[in-house]
C-alpha cells in the first residue's frame, strides 16, 4: 500500500543541475585553475554533497585540500548558487502537477537531496510549493550525502513521525534521476521511480521504473509500483 512518495530535487523538481554546475566551475577556476567538464560532473559527482563533490574534484586533480578550505568553497558555491536561486526558476513538466496530486490523494510527500536546505526551501517558495512538502532531508541533516542510505532513512522515518505512524519502506517510493541517488533509496529499501532529465536511462537501471518526464506520472501509476507493478 502506498504511504509516501519522497523526491529529489535537483533534476526532478528543477532543473537546478547546470546551475550548480556553473557555480563548482566558477569557484574551482579562482581558487585552483581547475577545470571540471560537464560529463566528469554528470557521471561522477552528482548525487554527492557539495563539500564531497569538492574533496572528490580536488582528490581527482591530485590535489589536498583541507577541511578548513572545503567549508570555505562551500560558502563561497553556496552564495553564487542562492542569487541565482532567487531571480526565480521553474520546475520541471510534471513535477508541480504531481506534488499537488500527491497530497490531495492524502499521501505523504516529502524531499531528500543532497544539496543544501536553503537551495532547496527557496526555490520552493518561489514556485508556490513549500506548502506541499511535509519534510525536508537536505545535506545538513545527514553525516553521509547520496549514496549512502541514510538520508532516505531519515526522509522516511520523520514522515512517519508526522504521520503518526510508521511507513514501510516498501510503501514509499523515491523519485530520483541519478544513479547515485537511485542506489541510496534503494539501499534504504524504497521503491524508485527514476526519470531520465539528467542521465540515460542505461544509467538507471536499478530504479524499479524508468520514465522520461513526471508529466507521464499519476498517482495511480505510483500506486502500482508500491504494489510491485511495474
Amino acid at each position: 500500500m502506498l504511504q509516501a512518495i519522497i523526491f529529489d530535487f535537483d533534476g526532478v523538481v528543477i532543473d537546478s543541475e547546470p546551475i550548480h554546475l556553473e557555480c563548482f566551475r566558477q569557484v574551482l577556476r579562482q581558487r585552483y585553475a581547475i577545470e571540471i567538464t560537464q560529463q566528469e560532473y554528470y557521471e561522477r559527482y552528482i548525487a554527492y554533497s557539495d563539500a564531497e563533490s569538492f574533496e572528490h574534484m580536488a582528490e581527482d586533480h591530485g590535489l589536498t585540500i583541507s577541511a578548513l578550505e572545503v567549508r570555505g568553497l562551500v560558502a563561497e558555491k553556496t552564495v553564487l548558487v542562492q542569487r541565482v536561486l532567487r531571480q526565480g526558476i521553474e520546475p520541471l513538466p510534471g513535477a508541480a502537477e504531481l506534488m499537488s496530486a500527491i497530497r490531495q490523494a492524502g499521501l505523504a510527500l516529502g524531499v531528500c537531496s543532497s544539496a543544501a536546505r536553503k537551495e532547496i526551501e527557496i526555490p520552493l517558495e518561489g514556485m508556490g510549493l513549500r506548502p506541499l512538502v511535509q519534510e525536508i532531508v537536505a545535506a545538513e541533516d545527514v553525516v553521509h550525502s547520496k549514496p549512502d542510505p541514510a538520508c532516505y532513512d531519515l526522509a522516511r522515518r520523520k514522515l512517519g513521525l508526522q504521520a503518526g505512524r510508521e511507513l514501510a519502506p516498501g510503501n514509499c517510493i523515491a523519485i530520483e534521476d541519478s544513479p547515485g541517488g537511485v542506489a541510496s533509496a534503494t539501499g534504504a529499501g524504497l521503491r524508485v521511480l527514476a526519470v531520465t532529465n539528467t542521465v540515460a536511462a542505461e544509467k538507471l537501471r536499478q530504479a524499479h521504473r524508468i520514465v522520461d518526464s513526471l508529466a507521464q506520472v499519476d498517482v495511480n501509476l505510483l500506486r502500482a509500483m508500491a504494489e510491485g507493478e511495474e
